[in-house]
Order: structure tokens, then sequence, then C-alpha cells
């Protein structure tokens, strides 16, 4: 073995090969840095191609499902389909959680502009007998930018679980140079012992994953999240704001 073969690793005393491995046959940082990358790619690259083939799939389903229901008459039937659909709805809401799990801190925090997030994401709910307004001004937050997530969840959950809510509102309130983020509904309140459940995997009404999700999206930017509302008077999220993740725009 020459001498640039055996030569000792200055920090540990263990003989060293060319190569740069340890003679002992433990992997260096850089291998195993590489493996796993590797292996975050083939995981990254499966959980894509299967959430993509199978939504495919369960929106065909889903289709022929709706057909099926118009032509089935008899009521126990028809009660039937509408269980089906309701279980291929809640699959399709678990995938859609998987993949926005996985997404969580892929690109580097943003900042975005509450007001216009919010008549965002108010697109995509049916609000004709719910209002939902920004009271922010004009402030962005530098957040994940899967932020929008963290609202089209809290606004489903006033909506699924609300039961009397006419309006969802979300206003600024700084103290010093933090500052937080209130998303208030009308609704029925949450009680005092689910106040941090409703934040727990799988906990929720609708698919069981919203506001766990919420809160790990907030938190890549540390950003932290309680209900702190009146069981019986409505719910009010409170988001806390770091110093230096807001600022007025223009």
């Amino acid at each position: 073995m020459s001498h640039e073969e055996s030569r000792q690793d200055g920090k540990s005393g263990q003989p060293r090969s060319a190569g740069g491995r340890e003679a002992d046959g433990k992997q260096t940082i850089s291998e195993l840095t590489e493996k796993v990358a590797f292996l975050e790619k083939k995981l990254e690259i499966v959980g894509s191609v299967t959430r993509h083939d199978v939504l495919n799939q369960l929106t065909a389903i889903i289709g022929y499902n709706e057909l099926l229901g118009m032509t089935v008459g008899d009521p126990k039937n028809k009660s039937f389909l509408e269980k089906e659909k309701f279980a291929l709805n809640k699959i399709r809401g678990q995938f859609q959680f998987a993949k926005d799990y996985q997404n969580i801190a892929v690109d580097p925090p943003r900042w975005q502009n509450i007001r216009s997030l919010v008549n965002r994401v108010s697109d995509d709910f049916d609000v004709k007998k719910v209002r939902i307004r920004a009271d922010t001004g004009a402030v962005s937050v530098l957040a994940d930018p899967l932020l929008d997530r963290v609202f089209h969840h809290l606004f489903d959950n006033a909506l699924h679980n609300g039961e009397t809510v006419t309006e969802i509102r979300v206003s600024l309130q700084q103290t010093g140079p933090s500052g937080f983020l209130l998303v208030e509904n009308n609704g029925a309140g949450i009680p005092a012992a689910e106040k941090e459940r409703i934040f727990e995997r799988g906990y929720d009404k609708g698919t069981g994953w919203g506001l766990f999700l919420a809160r790990e999206i907030l938190g890549v930017t540390g950003m932290t999240i309680t209900e702190t509302g009146l069981p019986g008077k409505g719910v009010r999220f409170v988001i806390t704001l770091p110093p230096g993740s807001f600022r007025p725009d223009g």
C-alpha cells in the first residue's frame, strides 16, 4: 500500500483510502449525502407518478359515479352511490394532502400580499351565503409558497364546521416588531377541550389533515397558529408573525 493510500485521518486517526473512504468500510459524509439525495429523488418521482395516475383514475370513477346516479331511482341504491362518492372524495383529499406535505419547504419563502392571497383563495369556494373579506391593508408576509393552502384550509374548516357562519374576516395586528394575522368567523365556535386537538393529524371533520397541514406550513418560517375564540361565539385563529416576516407594500 502506498503512503497516500495509508495516510491517517487527521481528526479521527483512522486510515483512509485514496478515494476518501475510511479503511473500516464506513461511508464518508459526502457519499451519504449523495445517497440520501438519490433516495429522496426516487421517493419524489414515485410519489408524483402514483398521485398523478391514481388521481386520474379517481376522476374517471367519480364521473361515472355521477352518471350512474342519474339513472338510479331506488333510494337505497342512491344512498350507496353517495357513500361511494364520499369515500372517493376522501381518497382524493388524502392524495392532495400528500402532495402539499411533500412540497413544504421545497422552495424558499417569498413575500406574498395577504389581501390578494385571500381574494384568490376565496375563488375556490362557493361563498354565496358567506362573506370573506381581508382588512389587512397593503401588507405582505414572508412565508412558504404554500401559504395559500393555509388560508384554503382555514376557510374550508369554517364552511364545513362553522354551522352558522356568514362571515370570515382576515385582519392584521402589530405589536412592536411582531404581528398577528387573525382569521375569524362568526360560526359555532370550538369547545375549549378541542382547541389544540383540531391541529392533530386526522382530527378535523373534513379531510382530517387541513389544520395539521396549515400548522406545518406556517412553522417553516417560524410562524405559529392557535385558536382563541369563545366557544359558541365564533372562531378566532391567531397566526403569530415573527419580527421581519411582514412589511407594508408600496
